[in-house]
């Protein structure tokens, strides 16, 4: 089984959305099929392949429990057996438009309004699934301690193993990697504006929750199972 594992938002197959991610990343996060990234002018193939490089091992989606290794005290049944539960409590979330935005030095899609039931949504899903996450060892701390983590988000680092949780959580999907150079980052902003059209011009739905899982941070993430809000 995959030595981490998430909940997120992944785009329903056949959405603007989802063809959006098979296209740009040239990677199918639901059959891991891939296929050549498209052209990019200012840019020779290889560079976009390098500033999309875990993108693409990630595919597209969106996180709302960060990444995590199973508490061997669990297991992936009980883990599901859960995410059923508590699905069939929920009702979807919508995204009247995303946009284009620039976090930090990645590209990502962002809600154009903020959405508090979105960030209630990412809550309860850490919340819900903490007793199944292997606590965080000290040693794993070292790659946030470069990012200058406020307080509260070191709290949260410590007390939920991740620090942009809670009151801290942002939604987005990424569509790159940190990019250091501003024009190499000014020239993918330029082409996804005009490739994302027919994505952004739509509202989202979140509507269920996606489990997906990899066998260690070097591997593609790939879809474990889809568990759709409401009772059947």
């Amino acid at each position: 089984m995959p030595a981490r594992y998430a909940f997120s938002f992944v785009p329903e197959n056949g959405t603007p959305l989802a063809d959006l991610g098979r296209e740009w990343l040239g990677r199918d996060v639901y059959s891991s099929e891939t296929q050549d990234q498209p052209i990019v002018l200012g840019l020779v193939p290889q560079r976009l392949a390098e500033l999309t490089k875990w993108c693409r091992l990630d595919g597209m989606h969106s996180l709302l429990k960060p990444p995590f290794q199973l508490n061997p005290a669990t297991n992936i049944k009980g883990l599901v057996e859960t995410a059923h539960i508590m699905a069939r409590n929920l009702e979807a979330v919508e995204i009247p438009q995303l946009e284009i935005n620039v976090i930090g030095k990645f590209i990502a899609l962002t809600p154009t309004i903020p959405s508090r039931r979105i960030v209630e949504l990412a809550s309860q899903c850490v919340r819900v699934f903490d007793g199944y996450r292997l606590p965080l060892m000290l040693d794993l701390n070292t790659r946030y301690i470069r990012e200058k983590l406020t307080v509260y988000q070191n709290l949260m680092l410590k007390h939920w193993g991740y620090p942009f949780v809670m009151e801290e959580f942002q939604f987005f999907i990424p569509l790159t990697d940190r990019i250091e150079d501003d024009t190499e980052r000014e020239i993918l902003t330029k082409a996804l504006a005009q490739l994302c059209k027919p994505a952004i011009a739509h509202p989202v739905s979140i509507k269920a929750l996606t489990l997906i899982g990899q066998e260690s941070r070097k591997d593609p993430l790939r879809v474990i199972e889809t568990i759709p809000f409401g009772r059947l």
